[in-house]
């Protein structure tokens, strides 16, 4: 595939209903950490060069202006909120917007990964009609490329690998640790390390590189790592 060729769809949930695995953080910190990875992954997509467009799928308020403030298009849906049905309403607004434009999803919790990490995937995923990149816990997706809107299954979720691949679709063997770590928990994001995250987690963590993790650290990341640490 040449440069630009890709439409990228990104789902968020409402701040304030995400990550709530990642116990030891409260309701602000998770909304907080939440929408810093939001702008993350769709700062690294827009920067990244087969990227065309980044289309998040969202109706939340606080969600669609986090999205519009970095470069993103929204596209809501009015089916309810549901993760698979708002990922295909977007993807179908995608194509019927870009026609010649290949499709895919990316989670919006991938707070370490870079353009570079995106671009490998797409340029792996160009030979394939439909595709996905697995977590680095082997049994969730983290990204899903293909051809055309039908072709997405409602697969998203606990255990999407198995099923997406069972349906057909290929397994990249794409060396980006990045774009393998969705970030569910706090021990997610601790394994990730402070200098591997975007610049707006980094942010968020309330702490330097240096001093993350040490008794005194801020709220966030620093907090975290305590809390994780706590019988």
């Amino acid at each position: 595939m040449t440069d630009g060729s890709w439409v990228v769809v990104v789902p968020a949930k409402p701040f304030a209903a995400a990550k709530t695995r990642c116990t030891g953080l409260d309701v602000s910190e998770r909304r907080a950490l939440a929408r810093a990875m939001l702008l993350d992954v769709v700062g690294g997509l827009t920067r990244a060069r087969r990227v065309r467009a980044v289309v998040v799928a969202a109706t939340d308020p606080e969600v669609v202006g986090a999205a519009l403030s970095c470069g993103a298009v929204v596209a809501g849906t009015t089916r309810g909120p549901d993760l698979n049905r708002e990922v295909l309403d977007a993807l179908t607004v995608a194509r019927e917007a870009l026609p010649d434009a290949r499709l895919a999803v990316a989670m919006a919790d991938l707070a370490g990964a870079r353009p570079a990490d995106f671009d490998a995937a797409l340029a792996a995923a160009g030979s394939h009609s439909r595709a996905i990149v697995s977590d680095a816990d082997g049994t969730g997706t983290t990204m899903v490329t293909l051809t055309v809107p039908g072709e997405f299954r409602p697969f998203l979720g606990p255990g999407s690998r198995c099923r997406f691949l069972a349906d057909g679709y290929h397994d990249l063997p794409v060396a980006a640790p990045g774009l393998r770590r969705d970030v569910d928990t706090v021990s997610h994001l601790l394994a990730l390390g402070l200098d591997s995250l975007g610049g707006a987690t980094r942010s968020w963590s309330g702490s330097p590189v240096s001093t993350a993790g040490r008794p005194g650290a801020g709220p966030g990341l620093g907090g975290a790592a305590r809390a994780a640490r706590e019988p």
